[in-house]
C-alpha cells in the first residue's frame, strides 16, 4: 500500500510515494524513483517502476523534484543540480526510517533523472546502486545531437543566449519544452497535462552545462545498469554509451531493440528481464 509522505529538501517540502513490503519484519533494501525532464511521480514510466520494483519486495519512493508535481518550489525550474540535492535528501529521508536499510539505498531514474541518479551517485557514496534509462553524459554532446543541423541548433541555441543576456535585466525569456528536447508526436502520449511545458531559459543554461560523465566513474565498484532504446526517437543512443565509456566501461550497459525511449511504460518482457536478473545479481533483495 502505498503512503504519501513529505521530506525536506533545502527548505522545499517534496512530496512522494512511499511503498514499504508488508512483509517487512525487518529493514528492507530500497529504490527510489527519479522521474524525467519536467515531469511528476505519476508519470506512467514512474508508476511502472514502483509496481515492478515493490512486486520483487523493494521498498520504494517516488517523489515529484522541487518545482514540479506537487512538490514545493518555483514551478518550471528544472534545474539539474537542484535534482542531485533533491535526490541527495531523498536517500537522507530514506535513511532515516526503521524500516529501510540505511546501506542498502538504490536509485533508478529515466531521461534527466537517469543523469541527475548518476550524478547524485557520483557525489554520494550512501546511494548503493544505480539505473539509468535514456540518459547522457555530457549536455552539449546531447543536445548538438538532438539538434543536428545548424538551423536547429541556431533556434535552440538563440532563445538561450538572449535570455543570458537579459537576465540582468530581470526578464524572463521562456522556452518551449519541444524547442528544449524535441518529441515525436506518436510518443507524445507520455506527456500528460501535469507535465510543464514552458521553462525559463535558465534550465536550458543548466541543462547545457550538466554533465553527469564527469562523476560517473565515481560509482565504481557499486552497480551500475544503463539502458537505451537502440533507435531513440528522443535522446540518441550515443548518451549511454558515451555514460558508459565515462564510468570506465563498469557496470552494465544495454541496447535493446523494439522498444521507445519511454520503455519503462511499455512493460516489455526483455526489458522487464534484464532489470530484474540484474537487480538479482547486483542489488539482490536478500
Amino acid at each position: 500500500m502505498e503512503t504519501l509522505v513529505t521530506f525536506n529538501s533545502d527548505g522545499f517540502a517534496l512530496e512522494g510515494d512511499l511503498e514499504v513490503p508488508q512483509s517487512a519484519a525487518r529493514r528492507k533494501p530500497a529504490i527510489i524513483i527519479l522521474h524525467d525532464f519536467g515531469g511528476h511521480r505519476d508519470g506512467p514510466q514512474q508508476r511502472w517502476s514502483q509496481a515492478f520494483y515493490s512486486q520483487l519486495g523493494y521498498a520504494t519512493l517516488r517523489f515529484d523534484f522541487r518545482g514540479c508535481g506537487d512538490s514545493q518550489g518555483k514551478r518550471a525550474f528544472v534545474l539539474p543540480h537542484d535534482h542531485v540535492a533533491d535526490t541527495r535528501n531523498a536517500v537522507t529521508f530514506m535513511t532515516n526510517r526503521p524500516d529501510i536499510d540505511p546501506a542498502r539505498i538504490a536509485v533508478s531514474g529515466t531521461n534527466l533523472g537517469a543523469c541527475v541518479g548518476v550524478y547524485a551517485a557520483g557525489l554520494d557514496p550512501r546511494i548503493a546502486a544505480v539505473v539509468a534509462q535514456g540518459g547522457w553524459a555530457n549536455g552539449e554532446h546531447m543536445f548538438r545531437a538532438i539538434h543536428r543541423t545548424p538551423a536547429a541548433w541556431d533556434k535552440f541555441v538563440t532563445p538561450i543566449l538572449r535570455g543570458r543576456q537579459r537576465k540582468s535585466a530581470e526578464v524572463l525569456v521562456r522556452m518551449h519544452r519541444f524547442d528544449l528536447i524535441p518529441i515525436p508526436v506518436r510518443l507524445r502520449l507520455n506527456i500528460d497535462a501535469r507535465t510543464i511545458m514552458e521553462f525559463p531559459v535558465e534550465v536550458g543554461l543548466e541543462m547545457l552545462a550538466f554533465n553527469p560523465g564527469e562523476l560517473a566513474a565515481r560509482i565504481a565498484p557499486r552497480p551500475l545498469l544503463l539502458l537505451h532504446s537502440a533507435k531513440d526517437d528522443v535522446i540518441p543512443v550515443d548518451g549511454s554509451y558515451e555514460l558508459f565509456r565515462a564510468a570506465g566501461a563498469h557496470g552494465d550497459l544495454h541496447i535493446i531493440g523494439g522498444v521507445d525511449h519511454f520503455m519503462f511504460s511499455e512493460d516489455d518482457r526483455r526489458v522487464a528481464d534484464i532489470v530484474r536478473n540484474w537487480l538479482a545479481r547486483s542489488f539482490p533483495v536478500e
